[in-house]
């Protein structure tokens, strides 16, 4: 089983991978493909990070 650490760092490897595709390609060779990776890896970081009580700070 993939734990929510496993899958935060997932996700940011995908996003570091498809900024580095965007960023190191000319303009002309840009696809869409590339925008919705980094549109869709930052999506899944955010709703992964947004719904998790396992990373909330513990109020004491």
């Amino acid at each position: 089983m993939i734990t929510q650490m496993d899958r935060l760092t997932i996700y940011c490897v995908l996003c570091f991978i498809a900024f580095c595709s965007i960023v190191l390609r000319n303009v002309d060779d840009l696809t869409i493909f590339s925008l919705a990776g980094l549109i869709a890896a930052a999506i899944g970081l955010w709703l992964e990070l947004s719904h998790s009580p396992e990373l909330e700070e513990e109020e004491s």
